[in-house]
């Protein structure tokens, strides 16, 4: 969930390229950052800030780092001991002479300390990672690589981690397992990142690093090592439609996003969907047809575990395949069958995401039949799976995710449709949603012409301290995502729950101070959650229904937010829309660090 950044190359530029590397990894954790700068006098420098990279900048840039060329820097997301300056990485060895960056936990270091402590080592820290740099130069044999291999077969866990040497200012090497990093390439001059995006504008091309990899890097050459052999890794080229991301007019990248939601869908659709022929087109989903799924697992976390349950209403509704969607963290300990007929699909934005990621490998080290949906190309998942449908969403840096959301639901809804028309889709039906899935993005845009009147309501509603978000059928999911993208950035306190299950015990808490909100579009459960809104209000509860311009009910809420009517089967994407937009702006009002909210990271690297 750290970001880690490493520059080689021209003196001078070592602290302001690790710098903005760290910004461009902000997202990945934000407790706090640090560098560490050698030159070719053997001098070395390391600064450390609490908070956001910003607070590092000031103090990098006050003091001199003219002659320094080679860098490594870390962004934290705190897993072991406090947000402090002393546990802010680089961290030193004890003589000083080696230094490291780390993402990822280290499982044993516990015990690792305390063998190294009874030899006479002294710990600054409360971190995982400083026993890395502590047991380096324990076993360290006078060659990097040999050592590297050594404490590898010591440490367990996930790590990628990123060492320098005062003794020899020429190198930056390291090793990784389960956490993300690349090596890029540009003109004299070397790189190390967790993300090869953060290296858009500076390098010609990059390799992804594999599991097990050891690595060297000097400005003329670099190895790379797997199970004690040298590898050749391929050279990946940097897309050149890919840019670095400007926040533009925005105040936010979150309502950026928001607002690219139009246009992301668009891009989802072109190649797959002709709609002027109600003809769709995939290879990989071809591939599927023959292969006669009688059964689909998805397993996921978080908004992406959202959009599998929508995936599940799609894929029972038009391919006619049983679903179950799993929490990844959860699916990972289970019993698993594992069957030809059974496909797995994987779902994460990043294409990382730690327990999909070893929940994926364990499937496929048992034979099962794999797929990833990613937005990420190149990513772990990715690769691993080696097939699947990318979601097209562009790079997304708010850590509340919301266009990747909405293209994953789309990516389902594709993959229903095509394997459902194989299948016992009518092919009314099949017309029916695929006409109306094209109007989506410009209903989107209409809800954005709605913003004032959200933004007020919005305001209205951030006074209270805990919310309810209800829904039913395929809005169920839409509730529970509304509810997390609230609480991610407000911290208000938010639970969501099927309408029905309400009378079942949380009806209890209902007062004039806990607000429900009610996805109510035009489903067929639409009567029975009316029933709902009239059980809250009779316990003198408030409710805000998110419902069609043309609901012939909207007296019985409280407040209404509505969307233009599409199809009691799609009116989710507006809902989604919607919701975005009340959390952003009851965040707003109450002044949160919405792109960077408290306590999370965009990426979740480790379990």
């Amino acid at each position: 969930m750290c970001g880690v950044f490493g520059y080689l190359g021209r003196a001078g530029k070592a602290a302001p390229q690790v710098i903005a590397g760290l910004q461009r990894l902000e997202y990945r954790g934000y407790d706090s950052a640090g560098i560490c700068v050698i030159n070719e006098d053997h001098k070395i420098k390391t600064i450390k800030s609490v908070g956001k990279v910003g607070n590092l900048k000031v103090k990098v840039d006050s003091v001199e780092t003219a002659s320094y060329h080679a860098g490594i820097g870390h962004t934290r997301w705190a897993t072991h001991g406090g947000v402090t300056e002393t546990n802010c990485h680089p961290h030193l060895s004890e003589s000083g002479r080696f230094v490291v960056i780390h993402n990822g936990i280290i499982e044993n270091f516990s015990e690792i300390k305390k063998e190294l402590e009874k030899k006479g080592k002294h710990f600054q820290s409360e971190t995982d990672t400083e026993v890395t740099v502590q047991l380096f130069e324990d076993m360290y044999d006078g060659d990097h690589i040999s050592t590297l291999k050594k404490i590898c077969k010591k440490m367990h866990g996930a790590y990628g981690l990123v060492f320098m040497d005062k003794e020899h200012p020429d190198r930056i090497f390291g090793t990784k397992k389960g956490s993300p990093m690349v090596l890029g390439f540009g003109k004299d001059e070397r790189y190390i990142s967790s993300d090869y995006r953060a290296l858009i504008g500076l390098i010609d091309d990059y390799i992804i690093l594999e599991d097990g990899d050891i690595f060297m890097m000097t400005p003329e050459e670099y190895t790379i090592l797997s199970e004690d052999r040298e590898v050749n890794r391929d050279r990946h080229d940097v897309d050149e439609d890919e840019n670095p991301v400007e926040l533009g007019d925005f105040p936010h990248f979150m309502l950026k996003e928001i607002y690219e939601q139009q246009t992301v869908l668009q891009e989802m659709f072109r190649g797959r969907i002709n709609f002027e022929t109600n003809t769709l087109h995939s290879d990989v989903l071809e591939e599927l047809v023959k292969e006669e799924i009688e059964k689909i697992t998805i397993v996921a976390s978080g908004t992406s575990y959202h959009s599998g349950l929508v995936g599940k209403y799609y894929l029972e509704e038009y391919a006619d395949i049983e679903t179950d969607v799993i929490v990844s963290a959860e699916f990972k300990y289970k019993k698993k069958f594992i069957d030809p007929k059974t496909l797995f699909v994987f779902v994460s934005q990043s294409g990382e995401t730690a327990d999909v990621l070893d929940s994926l490998k364990i499937v496929k080290e048992q034979g099962g039949n794999v797929f990833g949906i990613v937005n990420v190309p190149g990513s772990a998942i990715a690769r691993t799976t080696g097939r699947g449908l990318y979601t097209r969403a562009g790079i997304e840096i708010g850590v509340a995710s919301t266009k990747a959301f909405t293209t994953q639901v789309a990516t389902f809804l594709f993959m229903a449709l095509y394997l459902g028309k194989h299948k016992n889709l009518e092919y009314k039906k099949y017309r029916e949603i695929l006409e109306n899935f094209r109007k989506i993005p410009d209903a989107i845009a209409t809800i954005y012409d709605a913003k004032d009147t959200i933004q007020g309501i919005a305001k209205k509603y951030s006074i209270y301290k805990h919310v309810f978000y209800l829904g039913r059928g395929i809005e169920l999911p839409i509730a529970l995502e509304g509810s997390l993208k609230l609480k991610e950035i407000s911290y208000i306190h938010s639970e969501a729950y099927a309408s029905g299950e309400l009378k079942h015990g949380p009806i209890a808490l209902i007062d004039e101070n806990f607000p429900t909100l009610i996805v109510n579009g035009a489903s067929e459960l639409y009567e029975k959650n009316i029933s709902t809104v009239q059980e809250i209000k009779a316990r003198n509860g408030t409710v805000v229904g998110i419902i069609s311009e043309n609901d012939p009910k909207k007296q019985s809420y409280d407040d209404v937010l509505t969307f233009p009517h599409i199809h009691s089967e799609l009116d989710i994407f507006l809902e989604t829309v919607v919701l975005q937009l009340f959390s952003y702006f009851v965040a707003l009002e109450l002044d949160r660090d919405i792109d960077k909210p408290r306590n999370l990271a965009k990426s979740v690297t480790v379990e």
